[in-house]
């Protein structure tokens, strides 16, 4: 990566203020147009990479973690504005990507609701949600009603702000948490889903990690949990765990294991499609073993909330009925699809979304997982043929669905794309 730096001058200090940008341009691209990943999480910085080589579109990154940290304050937001970081970045590329952790984007977003047009972003801008909107904000009650303010005028034709501000989600579970919290409905088909791509890096496997076991599974324990623990001690499942953010090189070196043992700490992970996408067997407990983990206190996580879930299902079906007395079902976005028995609220979890059912294994209770270490074989373990049939699953799912769905966004946009 290339690094340039850009300058900017606040209207109430002499002196330049520089922020450091990282260019992927090294070669003639498809399309002329700048676009900017705004991003700390570098997951979703290789995600959107892998996407930007696709489309051969050239990507630049800048980490707002330069001018903030998490649940950036209205405050520091109109700090930001005033002191010309929104128009030092918003000048210089058409299009500014939101990616992860939106409230690192506020001050971008609260620009596009300024009265006086040179104050706003001149640049079209993509809010990319994986990890709720809302994450680590303490003044709610002015972020919320921003966006109250951002949906209405980009969801609605007559909006100011419709064909410059666009909503992507990359898991079941955002639009409707969004809506929630915000107390709307936002118009059918006005957030997009689009899945990651299930690139990894390939890394080598540490050197400080147990050796890999392909009698032997593997699980990365969290911050909040001994769950893994548990399985390895009272239940004798054969389990090698990583220490929580140690790496592990990625799902090349899964492979290499009997299989993967997560049990969820967040709706989604992108470990989880990178998984499916190089063939790695993953065990996951059913949403009725995971709710009684949760509930025994067996497992916490302090990022899903079942009971919140559940009430989604509630008010969705409420507000079907509402819809269907109006005549006006045409107007519904459809809710997730559920697994065949397993409980609705799953489907906002894509650990459970049927699209990907068929490359996973799901055990309902301590002893269904214990059994597993019986099956010696790994054609007796992987009776789905996930090693086999995951990676070709995902490459059409990645080609046909994915790819699709951003070169569809960019069009939209005005980029020309080589998808």
């Amino acid at each position: 990566m290339q690094c340039y730096t850009i300058r900017y001058t606040t209207p109430r200090h002499a002196g330049p203020v520089t922020r450091l940008f990282q260019s992927s341009s090294n070669a003639t691209k498809y399309t002329t147009q700048r676009i900017l990943y705004y991003n700390t999480h570098a997951g979703a910085a290789s995600n959107m990479a892998a996407v930007a080589r696709a489309m051969d579109i050239t990507l630049d990154s800048f980490s707002p973690a330069h001018v903030s940290g998490y649940g950036m304050s209205g405050a520091r937001a109109k700090k930001l504005l005033h002191e010309g970081h929104v128009d030092a970045v918003c000048g210089l590329y058409d299009t500014v990507i939101i990616a992860d952790t939106i409230p690192h984007g506020r001050a971008i977003l609260l620009s596009l609701l300024q009265k006086v047009a040179p104050q706003r972003c001149r640049a079209r801008v993509v809010v990319e949600i994986t990890n709720r909107f809302d994450w680590d904000v303490k003044d709610k009650r002015a972020y919320y009603k921003m966006f109250r303010e951002l949906i209405k005028l980009s969801t609605l034709k007559t909006g100011r702000l419709y064909g410059q501000l666009f909503w992507v989600a990359n898991n079941n579970v955002e639009q409707r948490y969004m809506e929630d919290k915000l107390g709307i409905w936002m118009p059918k088909g006005s957030v997009r889903i689009i899945r990651p791509v299930g690139y990894a890096g390939d890394y080598s496997y540490p050197s400080d990690l147990e050796v890999p076991d392909t009698t032997m599974f593997a699980a990365r324990t969290h911050d909040t949990t001994h769950i893994f623990e548990k399985f390895q001690t009272v239940h004798h499942v054969p389990l090698i765990i990583f220490p929580f953010n140690h790496n592990y090189g990625g799902p090349k070196n899964l492979l290499k294991f009997k299989g993967w043992i997560d049990v969820p700490y967040q709706y989604s992970v992108m470990k989880f499609y990178e998984n499916i996408a190089y063939g790695v067997p993953q065990f996951i407990p059913t949403p009725m073993f995971f709710e009684y983990l949760m509930k025994s206190k067996l497992h916490f996580t302090h990022c899903i909330f079942i009971e919140d879930l559940k009430n989604y299902v509630l008010i969705d079906k409420k507000h079907e009925k509402k819809l269907k007395k109006q005549n006006a079902l045409n107007t519904l976005q459809e809710p997730p699809k559920t697994i065949t028995n397993f409980p609705e609220w799953s489907a906002y979890m894509d650990y459970y979304d049927p699209v990907f059912a068929p490359y996973v294994y799901y055990f309902d209770s301590y002893d269904d997982l214990r059994n597993q270490r019986l099956l010696e074989s790994t054609r007796e373990v992987d009776w789905k043929r996930v090693r086999e049939l995951g990676p070709r699953f995902y490459k059409k799912y990645r080609d046909n669905v994915v790819l699709k769905e951003w070169s569809q966004l960019f069009q939209e946009m005005g980029f020309e794309t080589s998808t």
